[in-house]
Order: structure tokens, then C-alpha cells, then sequence
């Protein structure tokens, strides 16, 4: 199935008290990304589950403190959850595996008060780098790459994102042209659709939490790309300042890391997970 068909749910998850980095991405992986693949039934799961591991990020300021953060700033990872259509969202999350196995196992890494999470459908964006030139032939939908996740709010908190891609991405393709020309080479959107068929927040938490329309995924060279594209973040932001809750939207810079694809055959497999030098030892979970 063509995952511009699907429906997806994107999470920005934040770790829970009392547990490293470290630990939350091993847990992550390690054991809720095992038994999110554990059932044999498809219609029980998602028939594609990409973690993003987070090693950088950025957040809007909150207004009237100098220096401030938001009192949700700071995220971990990202989910990507790709579903064939509303039905497919229902029957999994109300299945025996989901209430009984990978929803309660949330409990042993997750922050629920602080979750971020959006209904979206893709949408791939023409961007016409050098980098996007070399790699014509490369494939957005490995589920392996270094990606740049900019989660974009609406200054009336709107959930539907349609109608706001159209005005950003043009500015946002502009920018990544004029700064990432060896740095960036692809963009899927993620657009913000509104369903009342499945409740988010009961599922996933963060009731409080800000609303978001869009999250464009940009593709990196590598790690080393980062500051690149901040750049053309900034010069972005500043063009679409009228358009875009610039406090609340911000950047993640992550490793994807595939859970399975059905689609394709793929199944979970420990040797996935994304090493990062930073976090060197071995897991806490002790295998």
C-alpha cells in the first residue's frame, strides 16, 4: 500500500520521570517496538511503525519571560503509526493486544501529561536540491534516514492543515533551496486532518498540550546537516511569521528507526535500533 494513502498518527513523546535517555530509547526499541509487532493478526496493529530517536531539538520561546521554555519543552522521540484507513485505526486500538499489551506497557517510558500528537495524511514536496539531484533515485519510505521533524501550530490552534500548506510550503521549499542545497534531499508533509472517530488524548494523553497542523519531514545528508537547516528554519519562520504560532512550533533532529512494514515484509529486529556515540554501555534491560 502506498503510504500517501494511509492515515497516520505522529507522536512527540517526552520521557518519564526518573529514566535516561538511554533508557527510554532502549525501552523504546527494545521492548515496546517488539511487542507492538508481537501479534500475527495485521488488522491488530499498524501495517507500518517508524520510532524517530531524537538527538537534537529546538523550541519556540514562551512569550513575556526573557529565556523561558515551555513547561512542555523537551522531546525524545517521535511515532510514526501508519494505518489503510479510519477503520484500520479503530480496530487496532480497540483490539485485545492494544488494551492489554502495548498500551499499558506505555506506562514504563512514557510522560502522558505532556504528549504531542496529530491525525495526518502525506504528502511528498518537490524540492529541487543538488543533494535531492543525486539522490533521485533514493527511497523516502525506508524507515533508516536522518530527518529533521518541524511539528508547525497555528496561531488559532487549528488542527486541519490542509489549507496552511498551501501557503508554507512554498516559503518552506525557498528556504531549504537557499541554505541546504548539499544538505537536504527530500520533504514528505504530514497535513493535519480532523476525524471524530478516534480520540487522541484518551489514548495517547497531553489533553493540555498544544494543538498542531502540520509536521514536515525533512530529509538530511547526516547529522552534521543540522545547523544547516536551522538556518533555513529561521529564514523560514521569519517569512511565514503571520502564518505560524512561531512560540509553540519547533524542531526535532532524529534517527529513524523501522519497527516493521508489513507492506514489505518487515518484521521487528533488534538490529535497527540507531547507535549514537554518546550513549555508549550496554542496555539496562540486560540482554
Amino acid at each position: 500500500m502506498s503510504t500517501g494513502n494511509a492515515i497516520k498518527q505522529i507522536a512527540a513523546g517526552r520521557r518519564k520521570p526518573d529514566m535516561t535517555r538511554k533508557e527510554y530509547f532502549d525501552h523504546r526499541f527494545r521492548v515496546h517496538g517488539c511487542i507492538a509487532d508481537a501479534s500475527e493478526n495485521e488488522n491488530e496493529k499498524p501495517y507500518k511503525y517508524i520510532q524517530t530517536q531524537v538527538f537534537d531539538s529546538a523550541f519556540g520561546p514562551r512569550q513575556g519571560v526573557l529565556n523561558a521554555n515551555h513547561n512542555w519543552c523537551g522531546r525524545d522521540d517521535a511515532t510514526e503509526l501508519y494505518f489503510r484507513d479510519w477503520d484500520h485505526v479503530s480496530t487496532a486500538f480497540n483490539s485485545d493486544h492494544v488494551k492489554q499489551t502495548v498500551g499499558p506497557d506505555a506506562v514504563f517510558f512514557a510522560d502522558f501529561e505532556s504528549s504531542i500528537v496529530l491525525m495526518a495524511r502525506e504528502e511528498r514536496v518537490v524540492t529541487t536540491t543538488r543533494l535531492a539531484s543525486e539522490r533521485a533515485d533514493a527511497s523516502l519510505d525506508n524507515g533508516d534516514a536522518t530527518v529533521a521533524m518541524y511539528f508547525i501550530s497555528a496561531p488559532d490552534n487549528a488542527v486541519e492543515g490542509r489549507q496552511l500548506h498551501a501557503t508554507l510550503a512554498p516559503l518552506l521549499v525557498k528556504a531549504i533551496e537557499q541554505e541546504c542545497q548539499d544538505e537536504v534531499w527530500g520533504v514528505i508533509a504530514n497535513i493535519g486532518v480532523v476525524s471524530s472517530k478516534f480520540d487522541l488524548n484518551s489514548y495517547f494523553g497531553g489533553a493540555g498540550m498544544p494543538r498542531y497542523c502540520l509536521v514536515y519531514k525533512v530529509f538530511l545528508k547526516d547529522r552534521a546537516s543540522a545547523p544547516s537547516f536551522r538556518k533555513s528554519q529561521k529564514s523560514f519562520a521569519s517569512a511565514a511569521k503571520d502564518a505560524i504560532d512561531t512560540s509553540r512550533s519547533f524542531v526535532l533532529f532524529g534517527t529513524e528507526a523501522l519497527i516493521m512494514d508489513l507492506g514489505k515484509g518487515t518484521r521487528f529486529s533488534l538490529d535497527r535500533q540507531p547507535l549514537f556515540n554518546d550513549l555508549p554501555g550496554p542496555t539496562h534491560l540486560g540482554e
